[in-house]
């Protein structure tokens, strides 16, 4: 409890604080009495002693001695009976204690002896602190009782702003409003706000609870703060509350620091739902591009969240950070870099950072997260949309990016797909596309993905015609067993590829060259062609060509 709470209670009657009066705002944790001249290695921080000063009255200088370093030690003060031993307090000791803050006391008139002062104080403090923890205890309850009928933190600022009969600020990390108590719907009271933020802005990053006074004249009613950081696994922003004065009782600290508790605890639950959410999206998007979902019906089911629909024009981007020093050859390869706690934490940061400035291009979006990249799925309305001109909308919020945020970034674009299955086939191109940018060593660039091949002319023909098209081709092998149509097949297909050589076809498939010449034997009777001929060979390498759009397994 505070100094001057202790000396109001009747254990203390007719004390008289001799010097030292601006130091009574010490906080007193514990009382001791001297019985030594070496009391001092003996004390603590927060320590009230008590003495009758026997030892010092042959040398007074002592008392100076002492004083000075039971300040250093940041004790509570020195209570004196000076008439038991008739002790006189030089004169430059009560100076050098109103100049250093240092309470004095003289107890001799108080009625109790030093032992009876010591039990009384240490009951008093016990009792002092068994009411802040039943205070903390009821402040603590009222709050998570609030959060447990479904509340928020706008609720808990304004329990709190009634408990403290006070001005209440919440600021986020990036010291931007996140919450205030209704004073601030007054334009006077505005620039607390700043003066908050001036505050925090040239402070360290905090640990603990801080208090801090107001030195501007047009701030005096509430020029007293007290700020309490909130943190979760991460640093969140500051709980801040304003008085005209610094608060006499401990409880204002307290219920401060129950409600910057369990506005973490909020924060946290707040943040494992949507770290939740996010998970499933990006879990959603990986298993769609890396092909593992087999079906268009289940494409729609999973994404209708997400807004996919089965006639619609999507656009993937892939955006990564530049690298500080140089480029990477691979920009998928360092996933495993970001398991470390810090590198999350600012990979969240950038997310937000991106998701934001991208909004503002007016475009419908979904984002997500891909190993080290984040990935944006763009639904494109043909009326409207113009590749030049959303273009330079992107080279724009690049740049706002890295001027506001001093995030760099750099972007690669796939080609616009009709179908859901196809997403998987723009975000790889927009990977290349982020590829070839930074193996020209270029960062904070727009990198559109330029190689129109013949799949992307596959892309513009119906589904089901490619579907039609693929089973005619591949008819004649319908005949003969599974296990066998799929080495045949595998064996057409790597003889295409190796423009019908047989030796670089044995190589891939790793067997003997008449093996080779066998199956491709079989293949002639089967299909009642010669493999070499222009138009058969174009057709079956069409059909190849096309399987990746099917999402037809051939197992070769």
């Amino acid at each position: 409890m505070l100094l001057e709470q202790l000396l109001s209670n009747a254990i203390f009657s007719n004390s008289q604080v001799i010097a030292g009066h601006s130091g009574l705002s010490r906080v007193v944790q514990t009382v001791n009495i001297m019985d030594a001249p070496d009391i001092i290695h003996f004390l603590r921080p927060g320590e009230l002693l008590l003495t009758n000063g026997y030892f010092m009255k042959e040398k007074p200088e002592t008392l100076l001695n002492l004083m000075t370093m039971m300040n250093q030690l940041k004790c509570s003060g020195l209570a004196v009976k000076t008439r038991r031993f008739a002790l006189d307090i030089p004169q430059e000791v009560k100076d050098e204690a109103d100049r250093i803050q240092f309470p004095i006391i003289e107890i001799s008139s108080v009625e109790h002896s030093l032992g009876e002062i010591l039990q009384r104080s240490t009951s008093v403090i016990l009792d002092n602190k068994n009411d802040e923890l039943q205070h903390s205890l009821t402040v603590h309850k009222q709050f998570a009782s609030m959060i447990m009928k479904g509340n928020g933190i706008p609720e808990i600022i304004t329990a709190l702003t009634q408990l403290l009969c006070s001005p209440v600020l919440l600021l986020s990390s990036k010291l931007q409003v996140t919450a205030h108590s209704h004073h601030f719907k007054q334009t006077r009271m505005l620039p607390l706000i700043s003066a908050a933020q001036d505050v925090l802005s040239n402070l360290p990053s905090l640990q603990t609870a801080v208090h801090h006074c107001l030195l501007d004249p047009a701030l005096h009613e509430y020029r007293h703060v007290a700020i309490y950081p909130i943190s979760t696994y991460r640093h969140e922003g500051y709980l801040i509350a304003f008085q005209p004065k610094q608060a006499s009782s401990n409880q204002h600290d307290l219920t401060l620091e129950q409600a910057s508790n369990v506005i973490g605890m909020e924060m946290s639950k707040r943040q494992a739902v949507k770290e939740r959410s996010r998970r499933y999206k990006n879990e959603f998007f990986s298993d769609l591009i890396d092909g593992f979902i087999g079906s268009e019906h289940e494409a729609l089911h999973r994404g209708k969240k997400y807004g996919l629909k089965q006639k619609g024009k999507y656009l993937l981007l892939a955006a990564r950070k530049d690298e500080q020093t140089g480029s990477r050859e691979d920009i998928t390869n360092n996933a495993a870099s970001l398991f470390d706690e810090r590198l999350i934490s600012e990979r969240d940061v950038q997310y937000e950072l991106i998701k934001r400035h991208f909004s503002l291009l007016g475009e419908v979006f979904v984002m997500f997260t891909k190993n080290d990249l984040f990935g944006m799925l763009c639904f494109i309305q043909e009326t409207e949309w113009e590749e030049s001109v959303f273009l330079k909308h992107l080279s724009a919020m690049s740049s706002q990016l890295f001027e506001q945020s001093q995030l760099s970034i750099s972007l690669g674009i796939g080609n616009p797909v009709t179908n859901v299955l196809d997403i998987g086939l723009s975000y790889n191109e927009a990977v290349k596309a982020l590829q070839i940018g930074y193996q020209m060593k270029k960062t904070r660039f727009i990198q559109s993905y330029q190689s129109k091949d013949i799949s992307y002319l596959f892309r513009m023909i119906p589904d089901d015609e490619l579907k039609q098209f693929y089973a005619e081709t591949f008819q004649c092998f319908s005949s003969i067993e599974e296990t066998e149509q799929k080495e045949l097949m595998r064996t057409l297909n790597n003889y295409y590829d190796t423009q019908c050589q047989l030796v670089e076809t044995a190589k891939r498939l790793f067997v003997h060259r008449n093996t080779v010449i066998y199956r491709l034997d079989k293949c002639e009777k089967l299909m009642g062609i010669k493999l070499k001929d222009p138009l058969e060979s174009l057709r079956f390498r069409i059909a190849f060509a096309i399987e990746p759009l099917l999402r037809i397994d051939p197992s070769r």
